[in-house]
């Protein structure tokens, strides 16, 4: 038998194998994605450097955080965009 014969054979090989193994595991599907279970949120109220006490115009910052329930991370999301996520 000459190499180019074995190596189309060995390729058909493959090409069977690859179809047997595929139709025993059956399609593969993406597990269905949970969407994020909000948990609650935090009103900030930060001073500027040297402002002693909070006064009416202290600025005031809102963030809300989530569950991500697919890998268990929290998400805090901040009102001006920002966003951090960290594992617990």
């Amino acid at each position: 038998m000459s190499k180019r014969s074995a190596m189309a054979l060995m390729g058909v090989v493959g090409i069977l194998l690859g179809m047997l193994i595929s139709s025993q595991t059956g399609m593969l599907s993406a597990q269905d994605a949970k969407g994020p279970k909000w948990l609650h949120a935090h009103e900030l109220r930060v001073r500027k450097a040297g402002e002693s006490d909070f006064t009416k115009d202290t600025k005031k910052w809102s963030i809300e955080v989530f569950k991500d329930e697919n890998n268990g991370n929290l998400i805090y999301i901040c009102e001006s965009g920002s966003i951090a996520v960290v594992k617990p």
